[in-house]
């Protein structure tokens, strides 16, 4: 797994999405709350720490998400653009951490740091596959 060498502090993703209404708070079993939800956003940063790395990964190998802390500081309403970016603070073997942020329009609305493992993807799914098997 040369990717790893490649992949240095500084890289960043970005992602800009619009908050529509299945992103709200309220289609995550919390009524009335039509904010975005904090389960979203965890996808964003997610998304935007993929994007910050998935050119400098060799082929057959993927990135796997192990650790996300955030602080969801303010709400947004629908129909808002959130900016999501991820940038590499540390690369150490095949685990890469950064640290993410997004922004609506008005404020800074959450960051924390994420984490992830490279994986060979093959061998990666052959044992996922293999737990599937084993399960009675």
């Amino acid at each position: 797994m040369d990717s790893v060498k490649s992949i240095a502090v500084g890289d960043e993703g970005n992602l800009e999405q619009v908050v529509r209404p299945e992103h709200g708070a309220d289609r995550f079993q919390n009524a009335g709350v039509t904010v975005l939800a904090t389960p979203v956003l965890c996808h964003w940063f997610e998304s935007a720490a993929v994007l910050a790395i998935s050119a400098q990964l060799e082929p057959g190998e993927a990135t796997v998400g192990t650790r996300l802390t955030i602080e969801h500081l303010k709400a947004t309403p629908i129909g808002m653009t959130v900016r999501t970016k991820a940038r590499v603070v540390a690369a150490d073997g095949r685990r890469i951490n950064f640290e993410v942020s997004a922004f609506d329009d008005v404020e800074l609305v959450a960051r924390g740091t994420h984490e992830r493992f490279v994986v060979d993807l093959d061998r990666f799914l052959a044992a996922v596959q293999a737990k599937t098997a084993s399960r009675i």
